[in-house]
C-alpha cells in the first residue's frame, strides 16, 4: 500500500546493512526515540531494498542508512523519502540536526 500523494509523513527508519552498521543502528534508534522521535528499525535484518519499501510504505519522513561505509567514516546517509534527496552527514550531529531536517 503506498501512501497518499498529500499523507504526512514523520519519523525516521533506520537501515542498515552488515553486523556492525546493526549494532550502531540500534543505538541510533534509541537516540531518536530518546529525543522524542518516531523511529524504528528492521528487525529482521531484510535487504536495502526491502527496508526502503518498508520506509515508504509505513509513511516514514526520513530514512537513515548505515552500511559499511558509514560505519567506517562515522556517518550516516539521511534520505528525505518525499523528495529521494540524501545527504551524508557525521553520526555524531544526527540528532542536533533534527530540527533543522523537520
Amino acid at each position: 500500500m503506498q501512501p497518499e500523494d498529500d499523507a504526512i509523513r514523520e519519523g525516521y527508519y533506520v537501515i542498515t546493512l552488515g553486523d556492525e552498521a546493526w549494532k550502531i543502528g540500534l543505538g541510533t534508534t534509541a537516540d531518536l526515540r530518546t529525543a522524542g522521535e518516531v523511529a524504528e528499525i528492521d528487525y529482521r535484518r531484510r535487504s536495502m531494498k526491502a527496508q526502503m519499501r518498508t520506509a515508504d510504505n509505513e509513511n516514514y519522513r526520513y530514512a537513515v542508512i548505515l552500511g559499511d561505509d558509514e560505519v567506517q567514516q562515522g556517518t550516516v546517509t539521511l534520505r528525505d523519502m518525499n523528495s529521494g534527496e540524501q545527504e551524508t552527514i557525521p553520526r555524531s550531529e544526527l540528532i542536533s540536526r533534527l530540527d533543522t531536517v523537520e
